[in-house]
């Protein structure tokens, strides 16, 4: 195994990231579960979120750019999230090759507030 061309293909995970995806990869086979069905699973629920299909209030927002699910999180909270900036909160594209960001001044809170008042 080349060491550094790993390192340099994966640098964009972190070493928490690394062992989560190794934690789920290992319980997902101790259940017997495929990679496949996870992926088939995932997409299920992307389709549900878009939808709307959800009980749970759950912001739905698609990528500008290439129109997946993005995800609304916390930032500068820690060390992990900080931002050099004063923003509560990222909007993060869902997509592993798009990854677009929007960054937020007001709280999921405000946010979530907001879009249940429409």
């Amino acid at each position: 195994m080349n060491i550094e061309k790993f390192e340099k293909d994966m640098m964009v995970f972190s070493f928490r990231q690394h062992q989560d995806v190794l934690t789920y990869l290992s319980h997902l086979e101790a259940s017997g579960w495929t990679i496949e069905d996870a992926e088939n699973w995932i997409e299920g629920e992307k389709k549900r979120l878009t939808l709307g299909e959800k009980n749970i209030p759950s912001p739905v927002f698609l990528c500008p750019l290439c129109s997946s699910p993005m995800q609304l999180l916390q930032v500068n909270v820690d060390n992990a999230t900080k931002t050099d900036d004063d923003s509560k909160s990222v909007w993060l594209c869902s997509n592993k090759e798009c990854l677009d960001t929007i960054y937020n001044n007001e709280t999921i809170q405000d946010i979530m507030k907001e879009l249940t008042k429409k």
